[in-house]
């Protein structure tokens, strides 16, 4: 370990980057405890072995009249443990022949050798506990050293990234490979100076030169030998050779495949995906029963996001984490992205309303009773049902860091090099169910006589073929199938608010289908796990519905489908 910590340097220009002058004085701050640290350690010279000669006593001399003190080496070496000298092995000899020949001895003598061992064990104890706190500082200091070079890896990453910005995380992860194996080659002293170079090449050709004459010795005498050793390199260097030239036809080979690449197996990758499905559809029954859980309130808000997600970035957080995963052992975590991903918040409001009350009373005087109005105040009880979906990608970037977060985004821009594995698989729930396609379908003219259902249509034909969203309730969000006739509703005269197809259910005058007319709701049930109505369109006459399906869709409500789901007519009263 460096006696210094290694420093980076930058210019003003550099530091009025912020990225980069947060990430520098990171690294100073990290190379300052690692000198902190280090400043604590042992720094007296180490002791020279055998007795000094008179011109090593000089050259000390020396050395402390022009600088003070002897100079230190530039490495800290790690502590060792001194192992016994030959006095400590003569001891224990010596303590082993006196307890042989005072076995039968007076006990006082041998209670006194007892003794002498004793503080011998002792002061043996007391080396071990300085040896065990120098150890200890040492690892400290090199652990800060470590945590210094990696902030400066950092800085430099940044300051890379201001001076040739990559958008292709596979560049970034390659320009972060080189970034840390130059600092570390640099740090090392890979790189000589000139000076230093040239005298180790001298050196090297010395070597070399003796080295060649013992080696023609021993081939004169070696020759069967030598022959059967150069076949064998021989055959080692073509298969060498052969290995090179695949890895220029191929540069980064199998390593960048795998990194860019799912690694699980198909069968896992897609039952963790169902898994993960399942997990959204028992949210979606929470969410859709809680007019049932909370039943005391005359009326329910919904400002839901959309339950759904991308299967890609569900694989790829997976992988970053557990690489070739089995379906068995992701559920802890998928269940943790999942409590990360949603939260659903409740609230209450309670508005003081009026409303017009007729009452009796009786005249005093002559006995006769009459009729009259009061206003009376009450309370209106309001539950705010708010659900919200943060995204795996924003868990993701949460829960990862470093090399995995790297790797999550690596895998994200390729999808895995799979981005055909979720083709039939279904990310956006939201179908009405029915799989039916809608109907070019015209309200006959007869039923446009209504001027408050011509309204009404107007505004709901606005957006047919608008996908379905879960939760959805506005043009902004999309539409599911409650909040596309509340939509609808409020803005063609009625005051509904936001609520599930049973809250419409509920607020509605049931009517049969024969007295049914265009305008009114028609209720469906058991299209999905959820009690009462499931989904509700608006009627407009001869069978023919207008509902969010997937997408907005005329749909005939005694179709194979919706005939086995129909639950009833309702008519919301103005």
């Amino acid at each position: 370990m460096k006696r210094k910590t290694t420093r980076l340097t930058f210019t003003e220009e550099e530091l009025a980057n912020p990225n980069i002058r947060r990430a520098a004085k990171k690294a100073t701050h990290a190379a300052d405890r690692a000198d902190k640290a280090k400043a604590k350690l042992s720094t007296r010279a180490p002791p020279k072995r055998g007795l000094k000669m008179d011109t090593d006593k000089a050259k000390e001399r020396s050395a402390q009249l022009r600088f003070g003190k002897a100079e230190f080496s530039e490495e800290i070496a790690k502590p060792k443990r001194r192992k016994p000298g030959a006095e400590a092995l003569l001891g224990g000899e010596a303590h082993r022949q006196v307890d042989k020949q005072n076995q039968d001895e007076n006990a006082g003598v041998q209670a006194a050798h007892e003794g002498e061992r004793l503080a011998e064990g002792a002061a043996k104890k007391l080396k071990d506990g300085k040896y065990s706190r120098k150890l200890k500082a040492y690892k400290k200091a090199e652990k800060l050293d470590k945590a210094a070079d990696k902030a400066n890896i950092q800085a430099l990453r940044r300051k890379q990234q201001a001076a040739q910005p990559t958008s292709n995380p596979i560049s970034r992860w390659k320009q972060r490979q080189k970034i840390k194996a130059s600092y570390y080659a640099r740090k090392t002293g890979s790189k000589m100076s000139g000076s230093a170079a040239n005298t180790a090449r001298s050196a090297a050709t010395r070597k070399a030169k003796a080295a060649a004459a013992k080696a023609a010795q021993f081939a004169s005498t070696h020759a069967h030998m030598l022959l059967m050793g150069g076949v064998l390199v021989l055959l080692i260097m073509v298969i060498f050779c052969f290995i090179t030239s695949c890895s220029m036809f191929f540069p980064g080979g199998m390593g960048t495949v795998w990194t860019t690449s799912y690694t699980a197996e198909d069968e896992d990758i897609l039952g963790a995906e169902a898994d993960y499905q399942a997990l959204e559809e028992a949210l979606r029954a929470e969410v859709a029963a809680i007019p049932s859980s909370y039943p005391d309130y005359d009326e329910y808000t919904w400002d839901l996001d959309p339950i759904t997600h991308d299967p890609h970035e569900l694989a790829a957080v997976l992988t970053a984490i557990h690489e070739a995963y089995t379906r068995g052992e992701v559920q802890g975590t998928m269940q943790s992205i999942f409590d990360a991903q949603y939260e659903i918040i409740l609230t209450e409001t309670i508005e003081i309303r009026t409303r017009t009350e007729t009452r009796t009373g009786t005249d005093p005087t002559t006995g006769d009773t009459y009729t009259y109005e009061v206003e009376v105040q009450y309370e209106w009880r309001i539950l705010n049902i708010t659900l919200l979906n943060f995204g795996i990608d924003s868990v993701a970037r949460g829960m990862l860091s470093g090399d995995d977060l790297d790797r999550y985004d690596i895998l994200q821009e390729t999808q895995g090099n799979r981005p055909e594995l979720f083709g039939g698989v279904s990310v956006g729930y939201g179908s009405d169910g029915s799989g039916e396609a809608g109907i070019d379908y015209e309200v006959p003219a007869e039923a446009l006589s209504d001027p408050e259902f011509a309204a009404m249509l107007e505004e709901a034909e606005k957006y047919l073929g608008t996908p379905y969203v879960w939760g959805g309730s506005s043009p902004e969000t999309g539409f599911d199938c409650s909040g596309y006739v509340c939509w609808v509703l409020n803005q063609s005269g009625w005051d509904v608010g936001r609520t599930t197809a049973n809250g419409l259910w509920q607020q509605s005058a049931k009517v049969s289908e024969h007295e049914a007319k265009p305008g009114d709701l028609v209720f469906f049930q058991g299209t999905y796990d959820t009690p009462g109505a499931s989904h509700v369109g608006i009627y407009v006459g001869d069978g023919m519905m207008i509902s969010a399906g997937d997408p907005i869709k005329y749909s005939n409500i005694h179709s194979s489908y919706w005939d086995k789901h129909l639950l009833g007519f309702g008519r919301i009263p103005k």
